[in-house]
């Protein structure tokens, strides 16, 4: 709670809550991305940008523990987001 009403007292952020289950897949996120950002092709490829120029989107996971494992033990939602960050 702390964490959050920090953030928003800083004025060039948007904040997307993503509450975990055992059932969330990446197409949850996603979702959420297409409500708040805009896909822009260049000469390296698909970039998401928040709607707004000049915004941040921070994007804050909860319950992240609670997705379900596949047959390869994986969390495909965790390993989605993992792929997007690096």
């Amino acid at each position: 709670m702390t964490l959050m009403a920090t953030l928003k007292m800083v004025n060039d952020m948007d904040m997307i809550f993503i509450n975990f289950s055992s059932t969330t897949q990446p197409k949850l996120i996603l979702q959420q991305f297409e409500h708040y950002c805009i896909e822009e092709k260049d000469s390296k490829g698909a970039v998401m940008k928040p709607r707004t120029p000049g915004r941040w989107l921070i994007v804050f996971c909860d319950e992240i523990n609670l997705p379900e494992t596949d047959a390869y033990n994986t969390q495909k939602v965790i390993t989605f987001l993992r792929q997007m960050t690096e």
